[in-house]
């Protein structure tokens, strides 16, 4: 009780008696904050002790009505009467009493918890009723025992009975609370960010779950408890404790796995256990382990497919297969198919719009479906199809802003659409139309530093914020605005050092984020003449990414920040560093995984050592793509032979 903020009492004629109850709830009130003790109402009258004749139904303990001494006993001194949330029949019904305390613990109004889950509201009235219709055949069976029974007995039967409907109802109570806190209570904290309200709530369900006997939990009770380590993983990893969140979700795996064993063709228990399977695929993904990734995507995928060949029309199920194809087409990318991956990004695209056109207010398809489109970019960039990719990220961020006009504090949507914006910045920066990419980037920046102010924890949102940032330097850089491009790039650097300070294991942070801010920074040091700062930020980069290139499966990008820094002290008047044919060596043999920067790069390279005509080749094919980045048409101006190379291939403008 020390370490709680809330005291929650469930007041009925019996616990109003209970000198536990009392004691407790004086201890609250003189101890920590009585206006944070809310009470529940789940039998007898509130205020009966005052009401003649009827003060046997009082629900209300006496210490919770009256001060109380330093002794922790009741004096004569009245206080006002708790607001109580009424569970009874004849009050706010169970449902909206849960709503009532939960809104009260949030800080929020009741109207913003009201919308519930159709399907999880129904599979949890099953549950319920299941549950009534146990407890009367046991009730009914009890009565016509008592009937045989001596009036004494009768009298004690009857006591026991309404004793164990009460601890029924409590437990029953119990059960539908734990799982309004795994579904309704967890989006609304999702969407206003409340990381922390969220890491609470599933630490105590977790801890509650610590004390019982997991041997004697039935099936229903073990697939919540794994739900509740699945969403203490998600905040361990938001937060970047990926050693932390994998031992989450192998937890969880295990029982899901388990329970999978029990019941090999129910859904629900297929549902649970794709979910833990993913989340371990997961946290191989960002370490950069593709093989292990690939594995678990796999088998989520393969469940995907079970599900929906038990439920054709579950849209659900059809939402999992979408999941698992945008995993699927990732995994290509990673390996350098781009074509395949754009196939599986259709596919995923397809089937999430005509989910969407069933409902096209709900977040979480709008989401989905900002997220096929983004994909789908990514996929058709890597294929040097500019237009096409600007357009997909258009149309994402168009979906996104229309949402928000009804979601405005939406935070997944909001951390959703500062990655399509600064992406459309990096799309725009490609076709060299700087003024869309300094606005796009400014936006970005602005969302992240919103978030940011109410959940200071996130790392993925740190993470992203740090990119923004850093892509708003090098429009503002390209824009010839050095001050400003140092003001943002510091800024990304100071956010990135922070995170590769908090796990040196997720590889993204320094090996891209980071990376990244500091390349930009280089460059600016070098365009307003400081070329030794220019030098100290790639040389950090080469020295930060030098022992992960060497590794197998190494993400493309890392190798290209690493190449990209070489390059950039290389390149420079004077240099006594030539790093060309190291830079060749390595981009070379992954061409196929390479964006168009990558690309760039290996033509500079190859132009540098003397190889002229792959060098032509690879810039003719950009050239014609429509590539336009500022640093390319740099090179072209560098090297007029590759700049003839394009005029006469007719590519020239």
């Amino acid at each position: 009780m020390a370490q709680s903020e809330f005291l929650i009492v469930m007041c009925s004629p019996r616990s109003a008696k209970s000198q536990w109850v009392n004691r407790e709830v004086a201890w609250f009130k003189t101890h920590r904050d009585a206006r944070k003790i809310l009470t529940l109402i789940v039998d007898g009258e509130p205020g009966a002790s005052a009401m003649p004749g009827r003060e046997a139904e009082e629900c209300f303990p006496k210490t919770l009505l009256y001060r109380v001494d330093e002794n922790l006993e009741a004096t004569d001194q009245i206080e006002d009467a708790p607001l109580a949330a009424d569970a009874r029949d004849t009050g706010d019904g169970r449902r909206g009493a849960k709503l009532k305390i939960a809104a009260a613990m949030l800080g929020v109004g009741l109207d913003t918890l009201a919308k519930r889950d159709d399907r999880r509201r129904a599979q949890r009235r099953r549950i319920v009723m299941a549950g009534m219709a146990a407890s009367m055949a046991i009730l009914a069976g009890i009565s016509v025992y008592a009937e045989l029974q001596r009036r004494t007995v009768v009298i004690a039967r009857n006591d026991a009975v309404a004793a164990k409907k009460d601890a029924e109802f409590q437990r029953d109570e119990a059960q539908s609370l734990f799982e309004f806190m795994l579904t309704d209570l967890r989006q609304r904290l999702d969407a206003v960010g409340r990381l922390d309200i969220l890491e609470t709530v599933a630490e105590r369900l977790n801890e509650s779950y610590a004390k019982q006997d997991l041997e004697k939990l039935d099936a229903d009770a073990l697939g919540r408890r794994a739900r509740v380590q699945l969403l203490l993983g998600e905040v361990d990893n938001t937060r970047g404790n990926l050693d932390a969140a994998l031992a989450q979700y192998k937890e969880a795996a295990a029982t899901t796995e388990e329970l999978l064993k029990r019941n090999p063709g129910k859904a629900q228990q297929i549902f649970d256990h794709a979910q833990s399977v993913f989340w371990v695929g997961y946290i191989a993904w960002q370490r950069g382990d593709a093989n292990e990734a690939k594995t678990y995507f796999t088998q989520y995928k393969d469940y995907a497919d079970q599900l929906v060949a038990i439920d054709p029309e579950n849209e659900d199920w059809q939402m999992e297969v979408k999941y698992a194809l945008n995993n699927l087409g990732t995994l290509a990318m990673d390996e350098g198919d781009a074509a395949e991956a754009e196939g599986y990004f259709r596919k995923s695209l397809d089937l999430v719009m005509r989910l969407s056109e069933k409902d096209p207010n709900d977040v979480d398809r709008i989401l989905s479906a900002g997220q096929a489109y983004a994909w789908l970019a990514d996929a058709l960039y890597r294929q040097l199809e500019f237009s096409d990719a600007i357009a997909a990220r258009s149309t994402e961020i168009h979906l996104y802003t229309r949402s928000l006009e009804r979601n405005p504090h939406n935070t997944s949507i909001i951390m959703q659409s500062i990655i399509a914006r600064y992406s459309f910045a990096q799309l725009s920066l490609i076709v060299n139309n700087l003024d869309d990419a300094l606005s796009a980037a400014r936006t970005a920046t602005q969302l992240a530093d919103e978030l940011t102010v109410a959940d200071a924890e996130n790392a993925e949102l740190a993470d992203r914020s740090s990119f923004a940032y850093s892509v708003l330097g090098a429009a503002y850089l390209y824009g010839r605005q050095f001050a400003e491009a140092k003001a943002a790039l510091t800024k990304a650097i100071t956010i990135a050092d922070a995170l590769v300070e908090k796990d040196t294991s997720v590889l993204e942070w320094r090996g891209v984020t980071l990376a990244e801010a500091n390349l930009v920074l280089g460059a600016v040091e070098f365009a307003t003449s400081n070329p030794e700062r220019g030098r100290e930020h790639y040389s950090a980069t080469v020295d930060a990414l030098r022992p992960l290139i060497s590794r197998p499966n190494v993400d493309p990008i890392i190798v290209q920040r690493y190449c990209s820094a070489l390059a950039g002290n290389s390149r420079q008047k004077n240099s006594v560093e030539s790093n060309w044919d190291e830079i060749i060596t390595l981009l070379a043999p992954t061409a196929a995984k390479q964006g168009p920067e990558a690309l760039a790069l290996l033509a500079e390279a190859h132009e540098r050592v003397g190889k002229h005509r792959v060098a032509s080749a690879i810039v003719e094919r950009l050239y014609a793509a429509g590539y336009r980045h500022p640093n390319f048409l740099a090179l072209l101006e560098e090297f007029p032979a590759l700049k003839a190379a394009v005029v006469a291939d007719g590519a020239a403008e």
